[in-house]
Protein backbone atom coordinates (compact mmCIF):
# COMPACT_ATOMS: atom_id res chain seq x y z
CA UNK A 1 0.00 0.00 0.00
CA UNK A 2 1.65 3.70 -1.03
CA UNK A 3 2.08 6.31 1.27
CA UNK A 4 -1.01 9.02 1.57
CA UNK A 5 0.02 12.59 1.49
CA UNK A 6 -2.14 15.07 2.47
CA UNK A 7 -1.18 17.43 -0.73
CA UNK A 8 -0.23 17.10 -4.17
CA UNK A 9 3.03 17.57 -4.50
CA UNK A 10 2.76 17.45 -8.56
CA UNK A 11 0.95 20.76 -8.78
CA UNK A 12 2.56 23.70 -9.76
CA UNK A 13 3.71 26.38 -7.48
CA UNK A 14 1.59 29.07 -8.57
CA UNK A 15 -1.45 29.18 -6.56
CA UNK A 16 -3.37 30.45 -9.84
CA UNK A 17 -5.49 27.27 -11.38
CA UNK A 18 -6.31 27.18 -15.28
CA UNK A 19 -7.32 23.43 -15.95
CA UNK A 20 -5.48 21.85 -19.22
CA UNK A 21 -6.60 22.21 -22.45
CA UNK A 22 -5.94 18.82 -22.97
CA UNK A 23 -7.19 15.76 -21.47
CA UNK A 24 -4.56 12.88 -19.44
CA UNK A 25 -1.55 11.55 -20.41
CA UNK A 26 -2.80 9.67 -23.38
CA UNK A 27 -2.69 6.25 -20.93
CA UNK A 28 -5.04 4.45 -19.45
CA UNK A 29 -4.13 3.00 -15.93
CA UNK A 30 -4.20 -0.19 -15.09
CA UNK A 31 -5.67 -0.90 -11.61
CA UNK A 32 -3.17 -1.18 -9.11
CA UNK A 33 -0.47 0.25 -10.62
CA UNK A 34 -1.66 4.03 -10.25
CA UNK A 35 -0.96 6.49 -7.78
CA UNK A 36 -4.44 8.03 -6.54
CA UNK A 37 -3.81 11.37 -5.08
CA UNK A 38 -6.44 12.20 -2.40
CA UNK A 39 -6.42 15.64 -2.19
CA UNK A 40 -5.38 16.08 -5.78
CA UNK A 41 -6.95 20.31 -5.42
CA UNK A 42 -4.19 21.65 -2.56
CA UNK A 43 -0.55 21.58 -3.27
CA UNK A 44 0.56 21.88 0.87
CA UNK A 45 -1.20 21.30 3.84
CA UNK A 46 -3.02 24.05 5.29
CA UNK A 47 -1.56 26.43 7.44
CA UNK A 48 -3.26 27.61 10.84
CA UNK A 49 -4.51 30.54 9.49
CA UNK A 50 -5.94 29.08 6.43
CA UNK A 51 -8.28 26.60 8.81
CA UNK A 52 -8.97 29.94 10.70
CA UNK A 53 -10.34 31.15 7.64
CA UNK A 54 -12.07 28.53 6.53
CA UNK A 55 -13.95 27.73 9.77
CA UNK A 56 -14.60 31.41 10.18
CA UNK A 57 -16.72 31.54 6.80
CA UNK A 58 -18.62 28.32 7.77
CA UNK A 59 -19.44 30.25 10.75
CA UNK A 60 -20.59 33.54 8.78
CA UNK A 61 -22.47 31.13 6.34
CA UNK A 62 -23.95 29.39 9.20
CA UNK A 63 -25.45 32.94 10.80
CA UNK A 64 -27.03 33.83 7.70
CA UNK A 65 -24.30 35.72 5.68
CA UNK A 66 -24.97 35.77 1.81
CA UNK A 67 -23.16 38.45 0.33
CA UNK A 68 -19.66 39.93 -0.29
CA UNK A 69 -20.13 42.47 2.12
CA UNK A 70 -21.45 40.42 4.66
CA UNK A 71 -18.68 38.25 4.89
CA UNK A 72 -15.84 40.85 4.94
CA UNK A 73 -18.00 42.61 7.77
CA UNK A 74 -18.20 39.87 9.68
CA UNK A 75 -14.63 38.78 9.30
CA UNK A 76 -13.00 42.40 10.21
CA UNK A 77 -15.21 42.17 13.38
CA UNK A 78 -13.62 39.13 14.54
CA UNK A 79 -10.53 40.65 13.68
CA UNK A 80 -9.51 37.28 11.30
CA UNK A 81 -7.66 39.80 8.55
CA UNK A 82 -5.63 38.92 5.94
CA UNK A 83 -1.75 37.07 6.04
CA UNK A 84 -0.03 40.59 6.51
CA UNK A 85 -2.76 41.65 9.35
CA UNK A 86 -5.03 43.83 7.23
CA UNK A 87 -8.43 44.07 7.66
CA UNK A 88 -10.23 42.86 4.47
CA UNK A 89 -11.89 45.26 1.99
CA UNK A 90 -14.19 43.78 -0.50
CA UNK A 91 -11.59 43.88 -3.50
CA UNK A 92 -9.04 42.82 -1.03
CA UNK A 93 -10.87 39.53 -0.28
CA UNK A 94 -12.14 39.28 -4.16
CA UNK A 95 -8.45 39.15 -4.73
CA UNK A 96 -7.81 36.46 -2.45
CA UNK A 97 -10.23 34.43 -4.00
CA UNK A 98 -9.37 34.74 -7.56
CA UNK A 99 -5.73 33.51 -6.33
CA UNK A 100 -6.54 31.29 -3.46
CA UNK A 101 -9.57 29.82 -5.33
CA UNK A 102 -11.31 29.06 -1.87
Amino acid sequence: MSETLNFNPALPESRQFTPPAEGGNGAIHKPGQYQNLIWQTRSHEPEHWELELIAALEDLFEQGAQSLPELVDGLNKIRLHDRQGEAWSEASFEAFLQVYGY
